[in-house]
C-alpha cells in the first residue's frame, strides 16, 4: 500500500525554532507598523487592540508545546506562514471608517475575551500548524470546535468596520480561505489520531460560525 500523500509529517526541532523565530519577526515588524500608527493618533483604539491581540497571539506561539505529530505538506505551511504575516500586511494608514470608533473597539474587545478565553482553556497546545496536541473539549470548545478562529472573526469584522481599505479587505478575504484550510488539515490530523473526536464532532457540530459553518 502506497503512503497517503496528505499524512502529516513528524515535526522535527528545526522546523519548530524557525517557526518560533518566524512569529517572533513578525511581532516586531506588526508593533513597528500598528504601534506608530497608534502613537501617532492615540483615539485609535482599533488600532491599539488589534496590536495587543495578534501580539499575545504571536507569543503564545513561542511557549507552545511541541505537537506529537503536525502537517507539513506545502498547503499547509503555506497557508499558516499566510495566516501568521498576514497582519503586517495590513495598513493602519489610508483607511476610511464606515463605523465609529468605539463600535469596532467594543467588537475587538468582544473578540479578544472570546478567544483569550478559549486559548487558556487550550494552554500550550496552541500553535501554528495543524497539528495533534491533545483534544480539549471544555469552556469555549463545547459550543464550537474552532472558537480560536471564530474570535478572530469578530475582531477582524470590528477592525475592518473602522479600518477599512481595498487591501485591508482583501487581506481578510484572503485570511479566511487560509483559515477554512486549517481548519479542515487540523480536524484530519485529530480525527485520525483521536478516537473520541467523532463524536465531539457529533457534539459540536459548528466549525467556526454557528448555525453556519
Amino acid at each position: 500500500m502506497s503512503p497517503d500523500e496528505n499524512a502529516p509529517a513528524t515535526e522535527g526541532r528545526l522546523t519548530e525554532w524557525l517557526l518560533r523565530a518566524f512569529a517572533l519577526l513578525i511581532m516586531g515588524i506588526l508593533v513597528m507598523r500598528w504601534g506608530q500608527a497608534w502613537l501617532a493618533d492615540q483615539s485609535r483604539w482599533t488600532v491599539l487592540l488589534l496590536l495587543i491581540s495578534e501580539s499575545y497571539t504571536l507569543g503564545l506561539i513561542l511557549i507552545a508545546r511541541r505537537a506529537i505529530q503536525r502537517d507539513l505538506s506545502p498547503m499547509a505551511i503555506l497557508v499558516t506562514v499566510y495566516a501568521v504575516c498576514y497582519a503586517a500586511l495590513l495598513d493602519p494608514q489610508n483607511v476610511i471608517k464606515l463605523a465609529p470608533e468605539w463600535l469596532g473597539s467594543v467588537l475587538l474587545v468582544v473578540s479578544m475575551v472570546w478567544h483569550f478565553s478559549a486559548k487558556v482553556v487550550l494552554g500550550r497546545s496552541f500553535g501554528l500548524l495543524p497539528a495533534q496536541r491533545g483534544l480539549v473539549m471544555e469552556g469555549p470548545y463545547r459550543f464550537i470546535r474552532h472558537p480560536i478562529y471564530f474570535g478572530y472573526l469578530i475582531g477582524h469584522i470590528g477592525m475592518l468596520l473602522v479600518n477599512f481599505s481595498l487591501q485591508n479587505a482583501l487581506i481578510i478575504t484572503v485570511l479566511y480561505v487560509a483559515q477554512i484550510i486549517r481548519i479542515q488539515r487540523e480536524e484530519s490530523i485529530l480525527a485520525n489520531n483521536n478516537s473520541g473526536y467523532a463524536e465531539y464532532k457529533q457534539r459540536v457540530r459548528w466549525r467556526l460560525i454557528p448555525f453556519i459553518y
